[in-house]
């Protein structure tokens, strides 16, 4: 009995000890943690009391610290490190070269007018963070026409082509206002990738106002674009995590070679085609488009991949314009699984392969359905003059010279659900490319 006891009590004060040594391990670690927060707090904050200060006065700078020079208007910054800018320069640029050294250039309450080239024009860094200090509104415009003559031009290229252009990796964020005028084709533009962890952003360009060449992320932000080109476009991926999202765009709103991932944020899109990516990937969010040809496309822009649209969930409301337009029109496949899909359009949906709804709502036309009907049955579209009928219709009644007639209305006068529109005159069924 006496063995019983002690062997208890040996048990007992083993895991007293052992409580005892586990947490002081958690104490340990914690402190750890708050050590390692600290000291990058602190670190951050001695590299923002030693950065570099460059003040911008007009047509000069003056500039208190190492790794930049004034040379006639453009200011050139070699040396990896952080530089905040203040001021206006109204005939003058900044330019990075820095062989693969980060940069980071802080934004406080600046106006950079380029006379002949980009206000920003990164030729090599490692990462450039582009940061705007909060509270500080800030302005940037690139010239109309571009000199590539200059040391940091490529003629052939036709490089630098933004206000803010940069042939390393991008990264914006703060909490400060930003208007970027492309004058003279693109807004901003990153031949890598473009990341935009925080941003207010007013963008007007002539041509595509965000670009990520490589791939394009959004995580927080405002963005008012005005684009004669796309809204936002990459090469690769665009990936929309958070953000206000307003575009006007004569060409896309959003564009990507490869696939367009939007997993939030709010979304007010006007233009020619909405949403454009071989793969377009809709998981949350509310997503406004109206739209002249269609509203989200999924076409073959990268080879060994076959199209698709998916909608997991959010709220998706797509206004089409009169004509051959299609709310949503893939190549290949389109999958709805979750959220809410309000569609008013001619036509509801166009595809090449397969079509499936496995949740959520969709809305044509003020009609729930509950399967999605093919307008052009993913064959080909059809030919007047005897040519070939294209896919499904329906029942829309042949017109004269073999083409189509008029599709009756509904008893309400509308569109049919999941049907094309009645025609106001006889069409010979040819289209544009989708």
């Amino acid at each position: 009995m006496k063995t019983i006891y002690k062997t208890l009590i040996i048990v007992i004060a083993l895991s007293i000890l052992a409580g005892i040594l586990a947490g002081c391990s958690a104490s340990g670690k914690k402190q750890q943690t708050a050590s390692a927060q600290t000291n990058a707090q602190t670190a951050a904050a001695a590299d923002e009391n030693t950065a570099a200060q460059i003040t911008l006065k007009g047509s000069s700078a003056q500039i208190t610290g190492s790794g930049a020079v004034y040379e006639n208007g453009n200011i050139i910054i070699s040396g990896g490190g952080s530089y905040s800018l203040s001021g206006e320069l109204s005939e003058g640029k900044i330019t990075v070269d820095a062989g693969d050294e980060d940069v980071t250039l802080t934004l406080g309450g600046v106006k950079i007018t380029s006379p002949d080239s980009s206000a920003i024009n990164v030729v090599s860094a490692g990462t450039v963070t582009l940061k705007i200090a909060d509270g500080t509104e800030n302005e940037l415009a690139d010239a109309e026409e571009y000199d590539y003559g200059g040391s940091y031009s490529d003629k052939e290229k036709e490089e630098p082509d933004a206000c803010v252009f940069s042939k390393s990796d991008l990264i914006l964020t703060g909490g400060g206002k930003l208007t970027v005028n492309g004058n003279y084709s693109n807004a901003i533009k990153s031949k890598d990738s473009l990341t935009i962890e925080n941003a207010d952003l007013v963008v007007n360009c002539k041509n595509n106002a965000l670009t990520g060449s490589d791939a394009l992320t959004v995580n927080a932000g405002t963005f008012d674009i005005t684009a004669g080109g796309d809204g936002l476009h990459s090469n690769g991926d665009i990936e929309i995590n958070s953000g206000s999202v307003t575009v006007k765009s004569e060409d896309d709103g959003i564009h990507a070679d490869s696939s367009v991932t939007i997993n939030g944020g709010t979304f007010d899109i006007t233009a020619h085609e909405g949403i454009e990516g071989t793969l377009v990937t809709i998981n949350d969010g509310n997503v406004k488009i109206t739209a002249s040809d269609d509203g989200i496309n999924a076409a073959q822009k990268t080879e060994g991949i076959t199209p698709a649209v998916e909608i997991n969930g959010g709220e998706i409301t797509i206004t089409m314009g009169a004509g051959d337009t299609d709310a949503i029109d893939s190549n290949g496949n389109i999958t709805i699984n979750g959220g809410k899909t309000t569609i008013t359009a001619q036509s509801g949906f166009d595809y090449d392969g397969k079509a499936e709804i496995n949740g959520g709502e969709i809305w044509l036309n003020g009609t729930q359905i509950t399967e999605i009907t093919n307008q052009f049955g993913g064959g080909m579209r059809g030919f007047g003059n005897g040519g070939f009928g294209g896919g499904n219709l329906g029942s829309r009644p042949q017109g004269e010279n073999g083409g189509f007639g008029k599709m009756p209305p509904d008893e309400n006068g509308g569109f049919a659900p999941g049907g094309r529109a009645p025609v106001t005159e006889e069409t010979d069924g040819t289209s544009a490319e989708a």
